[in-house]
């Protein structure tokens, strides 16, 4: 009797010790215990026919399951951007799954704001996670959660680091600031002088449609001067100011280039100081008050990037890849990204 007990006490032990290894009903960690394919190769790409469109699978889990969209709303970009979002847990409401759309505490695109998102997401036990990813200090975040077995998509903007994100949904933003700069070019004759402004230094994907905008100006006009650079912080009030310190230190100033928020507040800072006729200003998203814009000749031409895709898409294509595995075409989905003026504008929908 003795000895049984003992052996008993050994074999709960036991027990005990493989569960808190996860070894225990199957021989496998509990991330490990969902299977799933590989992802695409980090930077292949394509460009989605059914971007904004795409459909979740006829499957229905039988556990619920919950999808997390890290996003902001620091601007008006982002409120097609939550649609898309809400949109998508609609559909998925159907499908025993929630998806809750969640803005982190900090207001910025930065590691620091979403790679402590992602942490609580995964403490929260969300079954897939999309994210902002705007430098490379979110690296080690999302590949926590893959790791841990929770997929991660990116969105909007991301970092250049090769990470194990599955897929990103987005422009590619250097190629934009390419287009912008040749289009600055056309429109000065290949001369004058440009301010320029982005959104924050630290973005990656600010930065490369603020180093696109240089490179096409330095390889097609050298004898454009670049008068200033300013971060706006994605913000109307700082980039009125910032437009009007322009045009005050520099009366003769040609061109306003804007690669992230605070395209309104430029807008606006032009038509107060009388400025319209004289500055060609070259920004980003068809949001209403961008196209109002354009409509009157303020805003010469805006950069799409389908907002609306970047928050339905990442929700429905995780989802399918949890229930089907279903392996999105390529890891870096690409959004439309059609430059409109006043010739094209009615040929659009925003």
């Amino acid at each position: 009797m003795i000895r049984s007990k003992k052996v008993m006490v050994v074999l709960m032990a036991i027990m005990v010790l493989f569960a808190a290894a996860g070894l225990w009903a199957g021989g496998q960690t509990e991330s490990a215990a969902r299977e799933l394919p590989p992802g695409p190769e980090f930077d292949s790409e394509t460009i989605p026919e059914d971007q904004g469109e795409v459909k979740p699978v006829d499957v229905v889990p039988e556990e619920p399951m919950k999808i997390a969209v890290l996003g902001l709303e620091n601007n008006p970009f982002w409120v097609p951007v939550k649609q898309g979002t809400l949109d998508a847990a609609e559909e998925l409401a159907d499908h025993n799954t929630q998806v809750d759309w969640i803005v982190p505490p900090g207001d910025k695109h930065t590691a620091d704001v979403f790679g402590k998102a992602i942490e609580t997401a995964l403490v929260q036990d969300y079954d897939a996670i999309a994210t902002i990813a705007g430098d490379s200090g979110i690296v080690p975040y999302i590949n926590k959660a893959v790791e841990k077995g929770v997929p991660v998509a990116t969105f909007n903007v991301e970092t250049s680091t090769e990470n194990k994100r599955l897929f990103f949904v987005g422009a590619d933003l250097y190629k934009q600031g390419l287009r912008a700069g040749e289009v600055m070019v056309d429109q000065l004759d290949g001369k004058g002088k440009v301010a320029v402004m982005t959104g924050l230094f630290s973005v990656e994907g600010h930065e490369q449609r603020r180093l696109g905008f240089l490179d096409s100006l330095e390889e097609n006009a050298p004898d454009i001067e670049v008068v200033g650079q300013v971060e706006t912080k994605d913000q109307n009030d700082t980039a009125y100011n910032q437009t009007t310190d322009f045009l005050n230190a520099n009366p003769d100033l040609s061109g306003l280039y804007v690669a992230a928020g605070g395209q309104i507040g430029a807008g606006r800072a032009l038509q107060d100081a009388g400025k319209v006729d004289q500055v060609t200003m070259i920004c980003y998203d068809y949001i209403p008050e961008t196209m109002e814009m354009v409509k009157e000749g303020v805003i010469s031409g805006t950069i799409g990037q389908n907002p609306y895709a970047q928050g339905h898409d990442p929700a429905i294509r995780l989802f399918n890849y949890l229930v089907a595995g279903e392996v999105p075409p390529a890891g870096k989905l690409l959004t439309y990204s059609k430059f409109v003026n006043q010739d094209n504008i009615d040929e659009v929908n925003y």
